[in-house]
């Protein structure tokens, strides 16, 4: 972890301090006092809606080595433990961040952000690069305005690359600009635009425009590869700096061009044609929404300076991520877990892959899509019109979002005897888990609000 002396502190972040015995050193940065486990540790009581850091302060107490940051405007009556006061904690943690990246700038920054498919693509890029270089990459999904900068204070400072995502939410215009101002990549990617958090940015081009921002603070001699199929992103990109590359599956829009996926004996081959040379990469992962996110990545470490060989090398035994595509078995049932997050076009795309992939009976746990705006209901229910046309056998949704999502099923001819709907994740689980009983192959996919991996559990565990 990045070192720094109280002093150094106080400087960068123009804090001061109060209860210090002497000139003390930390390590170890943390916004959760339930993280804390030695010494050396600097807690940032962060203020926020769904809580205040400040409260938990006297629970540092009989610690050694913990010091606190606080705002000006807490109350220190009655705390003896080390603290700096500063006028906002966040933008403290934002300011050390900043000078991590300064102070390791021999290592090359790379941030991925689009709608959907960062933490994918980041774990397939890290996977990839750590077969030849020493990578560190950001944890889980801590890719917005606290989880960025705490995830840079954990760098060691001897890798060769630090991979991070970059996410926004409310309010979306200005948010990645932040996250780029303390990261300053070295190396940008931009995979997509969806309808996603369109109750904060209303159209594709604001999402479009918020994610350019990335490129910011891109150097003249930086990089950045871009989904060239997106009209949106591409219009948005034009005035940035640094060099281009357009990446994606149109053939005319793009420099780098995904050409095909095929399917056998459980793997996957597809074929990548770099500036008119086409080379092929073998894959055990199955799902062509994952592919998507492994070209993204393949194309990243090829400019990173490793050889095809070694990258294909690398795929071939390339792990899946977690709540994002994995294939599960629980006794009679083929899981797959998609219960990470959702939007429009993926929902569409995955439920596509499914309905060719399997042969088994098939059946949808959908649950709500989130932050889509006024339009909600519309996008729902062209979800379910659009599942109407594929071979499902059955349609379970959950949240009352989905409601619109069953009555588009419904309305494009699916039979309402097969469609199911409930309110938690748990009652989805628990009908499962009672009334089917044949092979079934059961995709889940949803919003992280909906929880869909309790229904999961519910099958599994009872």
């Amino acid at each position: 972890m990045p070192e720094f002396k109280i002093d150094e502190i106080l400087r960068i972040t123009g804090g001061e301090s109060f209860n210090f015995k002497r000139n003390e050193r930390f390590s170890e940065y943390e916004f959760d006092t339930r993280n804390i486990k030695k010494g050396n540790t600097l807690f940032f009581a962060l203020s926020s809606e769904k809580g205040d850091g400040h409260r938990f302060i006297p629970t540092l107490k009989g610690f050694e080595g913990i010091a606190a940051v606080v705002n000006r405007d807490f109350n220190r009556t009655g705390t003896d433990i080390p603290l700096i006061v500063v006028d906002d904690t966040l933008k403290a943690a934002h300011k050390l961040a900043s000078n991590v990246r300064s102070k390791f700038n021999k290592i090359k920054y790379i941030g991925i952000t689009g709608s959907a498919g960062k933490t994918t693509t980041k774990e397939f890029l890290s996977q990839i690069l750590s077969t030849k270089y020493k990578v560190f990459r950001s944890y889980r999904n801590w890719n917005n305005w606290i989880g960025l900068p705490f995830s840079m204070l954990k760098i060691k400072g001897d890798e060769d690359f630090a991979v991070f995502e970059l996410a926004m939410s409310y309010p979306g215009i200005g948010e990645i600009d932040l996250l780029a101002d303390i990261l300053h990549p070295d190396i940008a990617l931009i995979l997509n635009v969806f309808p996603a958090h369109m109750e904060f940015l209303k159209t594709l081009k604001n999402v479009a425009k918020g994610k350019a921002e990335i490129l910011n603070y891109l150097d003249a001699d930086g990089i950045s590869f871009i989904s060239g199929d997106s009209d949106f992103l591409k219009d948005e990109v034009k005035a940035k700096k640094g060099n281009k590359v357009f990446f994606g599956r149109t053939e005319g829009a793009n420099d780098i061009i995904l050409r095909s996926i095929e399917r056998s004996s459980g793997k996957s081959s597809f074929f990548i044609d770099f500036y008119g040379i086409e080379a092929r990469f073998d894959t055990n992962l199955v799902n062509k929404v994952q592919i998507e996110n492994l070209f993204a990545a393949i194309i990243t470490a090829q400019y990173a300076g490793m050889k095809n060989f070694e990258i294909s090398d690398a795929v071939t035994n390339i792990d899946p991520v977690a709540g994002r595509g994995e294939i599960k078995k629980a006794g009679n049932f083929t899981i797959i877990d998609e219960t990470y997050n959702s939007n429009p076009v993926a929902l569409s795309k995955t439920l596509e892959w499914v309905n060719d992939e399997f042969e088994d009976s098939k059946i949808a746990i959908l649950g709500d899509m989130l932050e889509l705006g006024e339009e909600e209901s519309k996008y729902h229910f062209e979800s379910g019109k659009y599942f109407s046309e594929l071979n499902y056998k059955m349609l379970i949704t959950v949240g009352k979002r989905s409601e619109h999502l069953a009555k588009g099923a419904e309305a494009g001819g699916f039979p309402v005897v097969d469609i199911k709907t409930f309110k938690t994740s748990e009652d989805a689980g628990e009908f499962i888990r009672n009334n089917i009983k044949e092979n079934s192959v059961l995709l889940f996919k949803g919003s992280r609000g909906i929880k869909l991996e309790n229904a999961i559990k519910k099958i599994k565990n009872g």
